[in-house]
């Protein structure tokens, strides 16, 4: 059988037989991994997605964002940084020469008056959340298409972070209680609110939920906290989101999360990525405990595919039995970073395709 992108995603994160498994990078690329790859053989004008052939996916544009944005604004600039405030409030100081992570110096909401001016930016119903192309000839074209289609938003701790910044938030966990709550639970009305004229008109073939709430020793909160603050509000995102035929839920959140996996599947996610390695995330393992209750993606280790030889081999070696079984698709356990040359990742590619017999 030939299957569609579409009807190859499903199936196999079905447990069900499909003509090959899917083929997807599934974060993507550093703007300076495709920079530098275009002086080690990448040709110039051609996509990275084309030329290494993955299999097609989209995602619907919806913006989740503050309406109307800030007003950026530079600050402070020397020859190496410069400071600025973004369209999504937060004060910044940024590498001129990078596109790594800048370093966080303000975010708008300190005190609930802040948060309640906050609050006007974010009405579900203000059309301009929507494309200018929003139509039913687009919805139609997303229900026909054979591409995979899904969904991004912010989920509540990430949401709650880009408010607050990582410290305001984990101190007004404690401080201010009744604030932290209310944040999510707006925000799981404000994302439903958003999301129904969506998921009416839409087959999505999956909805993904960024957190980024843990670092490399395990979550940002303990185990109470996000049965407390967040769980509920999963419970509530994830039931509407079912009620309209979504079946598949991801968490993307780097480091270590094993200590809320098992509240992520209660809250109703059945899906997680991108299972960094170097924060001790393993597949396999995951796979031992959950069987197929929870999807994987993700999870080779950029540090190998970066060393080459014997590593990579390794590594691409015991994780693609899990793609046999089903319901787990091999991607790198992050965007594919700068410092994994043009060749080294060629040669990753070539190994997953033989594994994997994609043609």
């Amino acid at each position: 059988m030939m299957l569609t992108y579409r009807e190859r995603f499903r199936r196999h994160m079905a447990f069900k037989d499909v003509d090959r498994p899917p083929f997807y990078e599934f974060l993507g690329f550093w703007v300076e991994t495709v920079n530098r790859w275009r002086a080690e053989g990448l040709p110039a004008g051609v996509d990275v997605y084309d030329y290494f052939n993955f299999d097609k996916r989209e995602m619907v544009p919806i913006d989740y964002g503050p309406i109307p944005r800030f007003i950026p604004r530079t600050l402070e600039e020397d020859a190496k940084y410069r400071v600025e405030v973004n369209d999504m409030g937060i004060k910044m100081k940024i590498l001129k020469t990078s596109a790594s992570m800048p370093t966080f110096l303000d975010f708008p909401v300190k005190c609930r008056r802040d948060w309640e001016r906050m609050k006007e930016r974010y009405d579900p119903k203000d059309l301009r959340r929507y494309p200018k192309t929003w139509s039913s000839e687009l919805t139609e074209y997303y229900r026909e298409t054979d591409r995979v289609i899904g969904l991004s938003m912010p989920g509540f701790f990430g949401q709650a972070r880009y408010f607050m910044g990582l410290e305001r938030l984990l101190t007004f966990f404690y401080r201010e209680p009744d604030l932290v709550h209310e944040i999510m639970d707006f925000w799981a009305d404000f994302l439903i609110e958003v999301t129904k004229s969506v998921v009416e008109n839409v087959k999505l073939d999956y909805v993904t939920i960024w957190e980024d709430m843990c670092y490399n020793k395990g979550p940002l909160i303990s185990p109470k906290l996000f049965e407390e603050f967040m769980l509920p509000n999963y419970k509530k995102l994830t039931g509407f989101l079912r009620s309209k035929g979504v079946e598949i839920v991801m968490v993307d959140t780097d480091g270590n999360h094993e200590a809320i996996n098992d509240l992520f599947l209660e809250g109703g996610v059945n899906c997680l990525y991108p299972l960094e390695v170097a924060a001790g995330m393993d597949a396999i393992k995951l796979r031992e405990r959950y069987g197929e209750k929870m999807l994987l993606i993700g999870n080779i280790d950029k540090r190998a595919i970066a060393a080459g030889g014997a590593a990579l081999k390794r590594e691409v070696e015991r994780k693609i039995r899990l793609v046999e079984e089903g319901g787990y698709i091999v991607s790198v356990d992050h965007a594919v970073s700068a410092d994994i040359p043009f060749q080294n990742y060629s040669t990753y590619i070539r190994l997953i395709k033989e594994k994997l017999k994609i043609g």
